[in-house]
């Protein structure tokens, strides 16, 4: 800034400097002379530029400190000091809410990309069947079904991160809710002529819509990566198990499976997929108390177990 505004000054001099120069020069004076009255001038004009920053320096202070007075914020009590102490707490509390805000706006972005590729298939597919015409009613309801499941999964993931989100916790009977995931898929199942069996009995107290949620997820992946076989899902008192025959899962890629977007090994070999199941189901039992851990070998099957993490 000092140096913005003395720039005419500074160039002033320094034509100055080679005009003398010049005139030196051209009448044949000695520059021993010039160099000497140089040397004597610059000294004098660092001095009077140091005394000239220094004034400077201090009117910008004073400026400053008209507009912006300066606050001694030393408690001079012990009322000033909690004070003090409940602002640098919110100041923390708002700090943290806003990273938090910035890493939803960054996994929301991501997550829409991810989602929007997987809509592309079935609408490319609706739009092939409505320019040919060539069609079944079973393969209609398959891709219709697939918009509505990857619309549900994009609506579950907001309400998932809003703050109003409520967890109802309910004494929920788990065979039905899990036979009702098996008929939302059946469809798909019997296209693939897949047998599936549904052993076992408990109660968990947990949110239904939630955990439902979480089982769709899962046993959507199953479906989707099993080409024969059958899946079967085991419900215990602390636990659910879901096996399949399905391609399975590289042991390297277990680690990295909840992560957000990562598909691996089946990603490469089905281009369709995006890694939101898994990711996703991460996330709601989580929040449901609940942990999440899969067992997995390429071309024989995975089972991915629910554990209950209450002591009920």
């Amino acid at each position: 800034m000092y140096w913005r505004e003395r720039k005419h000054f500074i160039y002033a001099v320094f034509v100055i400097v080679v005009v003398i120069s010049l005139t030196f020069s051209l009448r044949g004076l000695p520059m021993r002379t010039f160099w000497s009255s140089l040397l004597f001038g610059m000294t004098v004009l660092i001095i009077f530029s140091g005394y000239d920053y220094y004034q400077f320096q201090r009117r910008h202070h004073q400026r400053l400190q008209q507009v912006i007075p300066q606050v001694d914020l030393s408690p001079q009590s012990q009322a000033e000091k909690d004070m003090l102490k409940l602002l640098e707490e919110q100041k923390e509390y708002y700090e943290t809410k806003i990273a938090a805000v910035k890493h939803f706006d960054d996994d929301l972005t991501d997550v829409v990309r991810i989602w929007s590729h997987q809509m592309k298939v079935p609408l490319s597919v609706l739009n092939l069947m409505g320019q040919t015409g060539d069609f079944t009613q079973v393969e209609l309801k398959e891709q219709t079904f697939q918009l509505e499941n990857y619309l549900e999964m994009l609506l579950h993931y907001l309400r998932l991160n809003h703050e109003q989100t409520d967890y109802r916790f309910t004494k929920v009977p788990m065979k039905p809710l899990v036979q009702s995931i098996v008929r939302k898929f059946a469809p798909l199942f019997i296209r693939k002529g897949l047998s599936v069996t549904v052993d076992g009995d408990a109660t968990w107290t947990t949110d239904e819509k939630w955990l439902g949620f979480a089982l769709e997820q899962i046993i959507s992946n199953s479906v989707k990566y099993t080409k024969q076989g059958n899946v079967s899902i085991q419900i215990k008192a602390k636990s659910i198990q879901i096996s399949d025959t399905g391609i399975g899962i590289l042991k390297e890629d277990l680690p990295r499976l909840f992560e957000h977007g990562f598909t691996g090994y089946n990603g490469r070999r089905d281009k369709k997929a995006t890694g939101l199941g898994f990711f996703l189901a991460k996330e709601v039992t989580g929040r449901l108390s609940l942990s999440i851990h899969v067992d997995s070998e390429i071309d024989k099957g995975t089972t991915v177990t629910l554990k209950r993490n209450d002591g009920a």
